[in-house]
């Protein structure tokens, strides 16, 4: 796969680094999606904690390696604690995936794959506008969740996932929550095997210069009281 396969995203995620660096910055983070906190509103850094009702997961290198289905038994596991927890368990809507691949284009392979996920997991894929692939699909995240009664609210939506450029901009565009899983997908069978590319591994150190090095905080996200 090219090193920068989502030129627009490129494009977005670079004007952020050179005008307003901190809103690439997540605003919490975990190893991989198993050591995802609940409720995850206690891990978000506003206090008193905020109210949490739509979960958006990305699914490459999070939920599974990348450009496959290949479910870990510890993370169905997983997903399912996180669908009966109190945050999510109000409504079947609540949680949501949002996949460069899964649902991103009208091809018979992105939709087999997302057609293959929902019926694997329960969990809806979100088909998204060609026009509007990740980090650029807020808006349609948001009226899923709206036209389901889930929110109309973005400062109720956490996003997860392992991308910088797409899941945690994302976030930031369409003001809701960011949970960065810095490591990706990890077998627990094999957890030095790693999935990440180049450009996953660039964002690591970028993440570590603005935060550790130049002292940046991720912005709460746009409405919120900070």
């Amino acid at each position: 796969m090219p090193l920068f396969s989502n030129l627009p995203a490129a494009r977005l995620t670079l004007s952020y680094l050179l005008h307003d660096p901190s809103s690439v910055l997540p605003h919490a983070q975990v190893p991989t999606f198993l050591f995802l906190p609940l409720p995850l509103s206690a891990a978000l850094p506003s206090k008193p904690s905020p109210q949490v009702r739509a979960l958006v997961l990305d699914k490459d290198n999070t939920l599974c390696p990348p450009e496959t289905n290949m479910m870990h038994p510890t993370y169905l596991t997983k997903l399912d604690k996180i669908r009966s927890s109190p945050e999510f368990s109000h409504s079947s809507h609540s949680i949501l995936i949002v996949s460069n691949t899964a649902g991103s284009t009208a091809s018979a392979v992105h939709e087999a794959e997302a057609k293959a996920l929902e019926a694997e997991l329960g969990i809806p894929v979100l088909r998204q506008h060609p026009e509007r692939r990740k980090p650029f699909c807020g808006p349609d995240v948001l009226k899923y969740f709206s036209d389901h009664g889930v929110t109309s609210n973005p400062a109720e939506i956490v996003v997860v996932g392992d991308r910088l450029g797409t899941d945690v901009v994302m976030a930031r565009e369409m003001g809701a929550w960011s949970m960065w899983v810095r490591d990706g997908f990890r077998n627990p069978e094999m957890p030095g095997r790693d999935y990440r590319g180049s450009l996953a591994k660039m964002e690591v150190r970028f993440e570590r210069l603005l935060r550790g090095g130049l002292g940046k905080r991720a912005p709460f996200p746009k409405g919120f009281p900070s």
